[in-house]
């Protein structure tokens, strides 16, 4: 056998090699695409569930009946409501504004 018999023998093991190589990559890659997609399938499912919880919490309905039954609020009477303005040294006190 020649010299150019060997080597081109070489280099067809080696492409054959390559050639196998980058058929057990792609294939790997396919497999880890799936389970992203999977994962992220997953993932917007929680995202709505979360979602749903976080406006069924946040509505005003459930905020207000918290605060009666938690904390004890209650909505103050016509009497207690007095409306601020701007100008009022004493409701900006009375706000908060003045510590």
């Amino acid at each position: 056998m020649s010299l150019l018999h060997l080597w081109l023998l070489l280099a067809l093991f080696a492409s054959a090699i390559a050639l196998v190589m980058a058929q057990h990559q792609a294939r790997s890659l396919y497999v880890r695409l799936h389970e992203m997609q999977e994962q992220t399938r997953k993932l917007e499912v929680e995202r709505t569930e979360l979602q749903l919880e976080q406006g069924t919490l946040s509505a005003n309905s459930r905020v207000e009946s918290v605060a009666r039954e938690r904390l004890g609020m209650i909505l103050p009477s016509g009497a207690q409501i007095r409306p601020l303005s701007a100008s009022d040294p004493e409701a900006s006190t009375a706000a908060g504004g003045g510590q």
